[in-house]
């Protein structure tokens, strides 16, 4: 009896491995996730330079880093201990850096270091094997090693460029001194697990240069075709004008993407229906959608909910009407926000990060980014033709190190439409294709499950075709609203005022008309 319940156990076993391995990706080892603590020394807003705080962020987050963001002031010793590596961004060369803890414990690090800005010290110097040189008061000209690429940077009153690199060091791009033609520096320079970079730009050839250093510092290898991405597309968009530019891409055979927000109520209306089409049709011809997260405002750490429920009747009033997103997108500083990340962002595997706007609103901002299965860097697209100042980027079509969308603002009148088709005409870019190169995505909303892979969209694990017509809407459950113990008190508060509120009309109503005979009877004849 007791073999006979041995063998059955060890069947049972087997049989549950079986099941596991016939389900894909159910068992898959997670891929490991570093940890890097980003470090600055301010974020400079007079000079405008959050942006390359919020920037190096998102190069992090599309290189699969989890990123840790704290200002130098705040750093404690022995922090280093939780992390695989260590940026430093030097955004205010003006101020030292003036944390002994974050320096000693900075030295002592073992893990990948990078030196991002000015003010290179002399340890960090030391530890790279490299030699240091002040350049002052200089204009340069970032170059690729052919010289068929070049940027001109902006006047610097100092630089610290390196020279005598060891052998084992990596370079990307150069420096050329415009009074010393003849010589050139490292622009990305990376020494085993350390790497620096001497100026750092949110857009143009630095850039990429940046993204590249990075990369290579990080391991990665592989490089990307940019998404052509349409961005600022809302249901109150002019229509015609949407329809007009997917049909111009379509025939062009250039794939591409729209970055566009939604309503959560009014989808019957005859506009929303509208809407729906022209993104139908956008479907249909080769483009992808990104649902854009909401604008922000009055919440708080406890808004989590209403934000889930949010983006939940989003994406199911979406898949009603046979749109289909392939992601989300929104602006950087929301993976910097735990309500932000947990109620919205997670439901999807493909974020698109584009930049900040002017003000930042955050309900429980934590600076602790998570990663997802794909991230895309976000950069206008106008930032790469740098005509006036250096080659035409966009002309010389280069790859990017990181998943990259070049990004065009929606059109709002019909000349803009030919100022789009007239830029996108002379980029010599080849545009990344999501039918065949996008990973496959997945966004969970409340009661739908929305799926994309090789072109192919997927409604709750069914595959779905995107029709040119409207059709017979789809109905999904709605998500219920979880109902906490405040929320059943307010309801059972409102329902006694109520009753309490028709009580009182009810009396007062009763002395009106009691007080109205009262009243006429005095003014009656007697007898």
């Amino acid at each position: 009896m007791k073999n006979h319940r041995a063998l059955f156990r060890w069947l049972f076993v087997g049989l549950v491995l079986l099941m596991g391995l016939a389900v894909p990706g159910r068992v898959q080892a997670a891929q490991p996730v570093e940890r890097v603590l980003l470090v600055y020394d301010s974020q400079n807003v007079a000079n405008n330079d959050q942006t390359k705080v919020a920037a190096v962020q998102r190069i992090l987050t599309g290189l699969h880093v989890q990123v840790k963001t704290e200002a130098a002031e705040n750093y404690r010793s022995g922090q280093l201990a939780k992390y695989q590596g260590v940026v430093t961004l030097i955004n205010w060369p003006q101020t030292a850096l003036n944390n002994r803890a974050f320096s000693r414990d900075r030295a002592r690090f073992k893990g990948i270091k990078l030196h991002i800005g000015p003010n290179l010290t002399k340890q960090e110097a030391q530890s790279m094997g490299v030699t240091p040189v002040k350049l002052y008061h200089q204009q340069l000209t970032l170059r690729n090693k052919q010289r068929t690429v070049h940027q001109l940077l902006p006047f610097s009153e100092t630089m610290t460029a390196l020279t005598k690199l060891p052998t084992k060091a990596r370079t990307v791009g150069y420096l050329q001194p415009q009074t010393a033609q003849k010589r050139a520096y490292p622009y990305g320079t990376v020494v085993g697990r350390q790497g620096y970079l001497p100026y750092f730009s949110t857009g143009g050839y630095s850039l990429t240069l940046a993204m590249q250093t990075m990369a290579t510092l990080f391991g990665h290898t592989k490089t990307y075709d940019p998404l052509l991405t349409i961005t600022k597309v809302t249901p109150y968009s002019n229509l015609v004008l949407l329809n007009k530019l997917s049909l111009t891409l379509y025939r062009r055979g250039i794939p591409f993407a729209v970055s566009t927000t939604t309503v959560g109520t009014n989808a019957n209306f005859k506009a929303y229906q509208r809407f729906a089409k022209v993104l139908r049709l956008i479907e249909n011809r080769g483009g992808v959608i990104f649902l854009k997260t909401p604008v922000v405002g009055g919440v708080t750490a406890s808004s989590g909910h209403t934000l889930d429920d949010l983006m939940n009747n989003y994406l199911i009033q979406f898949a009603q009407n046979q749109v289909y997103p392939v992601g989300i997108s929104t602006p950087a500083f929301w993976n910097q926000d735990r309500v932000y990340r947990n109620y919205a962002l997670k439901k999807a595997n493909q974020i698109l990060w584009l930049p900040n706007p002017a003000t930042l609103t955050y309900a429980k901002q934590d600076n602790e980014a998570t990663v997802f299965k794909n991230s895309i860097y976000g950069v206008a697209a106008s930032s790469f033709g740098t005509v006036s100042s250096g080659t035409d980027l966009s002309k010389m079509g280069r790859r990017f190190a990181i998943p990259t969308a070049l990004t065009f603002t929606m059109p709002n009148s019909e000349t803009s439409l030919k100022d789009f088709e007239h830029r996108v005409n002379r980029m010599h870019y080849q545009w990344l294709n999501p039918a065949t190169q996008m990973k496959s995505t997945n966004i969970v909303s409340g009661t739908a499950t929305i799926g994309y892979q090789y072109g192919t969209y997927f409604l709750n694990g069914a595959r779905t075709q995107v029709p040119d017509q409207p059709v017979q809407e789809k109905t999904l459950a709605a998500v219920k609203p979880e109902e906490s113990w405040m929320n059943r008190f307010f309801k059972v508060q409102g329902n006694v005022l109520l009753i309490f509120f028709l009580g009182t009309f009810a009396v007062f109503g009763l002395f009106i008309f009691v007080g109205r005979k009262v009243y006429l009877n005095m003014f009656k004849r007697k007898g």
